[in-house]
């Protein structure tokens, strides 16, 4: 199955109000940042700890999956 997200996106656009577009594109924005600031400063739980899970989220969310190839982001 192949999904346009251009197209649905375009379709549904009109009916939801410019007010609540760009607070949600302002806020997502706001979070995003967030996210990366947290995953710059906040170093890897260990294996099995119940942070991990949390971690991993906000290294997606703030887009920092990969890693800088130097990154030194061992696991303990």
């Amino acid at each position: 199955m192949n999904f346009d997200w251009q197209t649905a996106f375009a379709q549904i656009l009109p009916f939801v109000p410019a007010a609540y577009v760009g607070d949600i594109t302002t806020i997502g924005t706001f979070l995003i940042a967030l996210c990366a600031l947290i995953a710059r400063y906040w170093p890897r739980p260990a294996d099995g700890s119940k942070w991990l899970p949390l971690y991993l989220l906000v290294n997606s969310v703030g887009m920092n999956g990969k890693h800088a190839t130097n990154a030194d982001d061992a696991k303990p």
